[in-house]
């Protein structure tokens, strides 16, 4: 099963790239595209590497599901990676969009369109991405203000924190990362007796899987509520 559809979002990327005016700052353009804090350069460069990472896993999955299709990647791959290599970060937005032909959005949406119809992830509004987002944010600070043990608090406000990253990039990195980072806090409970008692008996803990489950709803109908639910059950169990 499919999760995942790079092609929509490179194609939702390029076409904000393409509404910035070719005369302004190349740097800066990036930064309101990927919404980077402005001068952080670290930050920067991880988003934008992932970017640059998504022709190349489109055309990985092209090949694997709708191998007939690849041929026509020189009208879209192979621009936007030579704009990706052309681009001046201290000169002008036009030395990265003036490589993106007329032919690179449009077959990126039918390329999307073919994925979509192996995938099972479905698109998060921003209303409900924010939502998502607030209730993370919301539950890390409960987890801060708590009486909890120092080292399962240090354990939940990383992970926590992880997790938000991984939703705040979902424009870019897509659900994936959302998924395995969920996946993984329900899978920690084998490790960590206390981190499993937390999970099941306090109010917060429940809270914590509520919005885990919560997310990933939201995010797949293959894997959601029910199954993570399940595979949390079972691991009590076990």
């Amino acid at each position: 099963m499919l999760y995942d559809n790079p092609a929509a979002r490179l194609k939702a990327i390029l076409e904000r790239c393409m509404e910035i005016p070719s005369g302004q700052p190349c740097r800066a353009s990036w930064e309101h595209v990927l919404g980077v804090t402005p001068n952080d350069t670290s930050e920067f460069f991880e988003k934008l590497g992932k970017v640059m990472e998504l022709p190349k896993r489109t055309h990985s999955l092209l090949s694997t599901h709708f191998p007939h299709q690849t041929n026509n990647a020189g009208l879209w791959k192979d621009p936007i990676e030579a704009a990706f290599m052309a681009q001046q970060l201290n000169g002008q937005w036009a030395t990265f969009t003036s490589a993106i032909n007329p032919y690179c959005i449009p077959q990126l949406g039918l390329i999307a369109d073919l994925l979509h119809s192996k995938v099972s992830a479905k698109t998060i509004r921003d209303d409900e991405l924010a939502g998502v987002i607030a209730g993370f944010k919301e539950l890390r600070e409960l987890i801060e203000e708590s009486s909890l043990s120092e080292q399962l608090k240090h354990y939940l406000l990383q992970e926590i924190g992880e997790l938000l990253n991984a939703v705040r990039d979902y424009k870019i990195a897509g659900a994936i990362p959302i998924l395995k980072q969920a996946e993984s806090m329900v899978g920690h409970t084998l490790l960590d007796a206390e981190y499993s008692s937390f999970l099941t008996s306090h109010e917060l803990g429940k809270r914590l899987l509520d919005n885990l489950n919560a997310a990933a709803a939201l995010l797949t109908v293959a894997v959601s509520l029910p199954q993570l639910s399940q595979a949390f059950r079972t691991l009590l169990s076990g």
